[in-house]
């Protein structure tokens, strides 16, 4: 990373500033540009200098350790709330759980063969994953989770609509 003291401050070029706040040149372009900052991106304005932009490192280091939590923080806004009456340790079953989310069940269908890569690894996947699975009487499987989990992973997942959302990563632990 290329630094260079300007007025007293240590400055970096875009691509320092793309390094040092995880974001790409392009995105650093665009949020420090006059229009984005004037419609408040909170990006520090660069300092021009043998015709290349400079930004003070302090300013960058706000950026990248308040400002873009809080945007990630904010976008990934609650807004899903459900309380599960009776025992947080009972198991209900995928039809209760397919019901608590009000989706079809194909969708439900489609969310488990998502899920099934990341249950294999003991982890959570696009659902969470099941704390008892046993064979189903026919073909397939039969799953439960318990009530306290559902109710976790209802409340702290994002999105817009109640449905099931991906998770932050394939391999996430919600």
């Amino acid at each position: 990373m290329e630094i260079r003291n300007i007025g007293g401050r240590p400055h970096t070029d875009i691509a320092g500033a793309a390094e040092l706040t995880g974001r790409s040149e392009q995105t650093v372009r665009l949020k420090t540009s006059p229009k984005q900052r004037a419609q408040g991106s909170g990006w520090p304005a660069s300092v021009k200098q043998d015709k290349k932009a400079w930004f003070p490192i302090d300013e960058l280091e706000h950026v990248r350790d308040v400002l873009l939590p809080q945007i990630v923080e904010a976008s990934r806004a609650r807004v899903h709330h459900v309380d599960l009456n009776g025992d947080p340790e009972e198991l209900i079953s995928a039809t209760e759980f397919r019901e608590i989310l009000t989706i079809t069940q194909g969708g439900w269908d489609k969310y488990v063969g998502m899920s099934k890569a990341a249950w294999d690894c003991g982890e959570d996947g696009y659902l969470p994953l099941p704390d008892r699975e046993e064979p189903a009487p026919v073909q397939g499987s039969t799953r439960y989770w318990k009530r306290r989990r559902v109710q976790e992973w209802i409340n702290t997942r994002s999105g817009k609509v109640l449905s099931a959302a991906p998770p932050d990563s394939p391999t996430a632990v919600s």
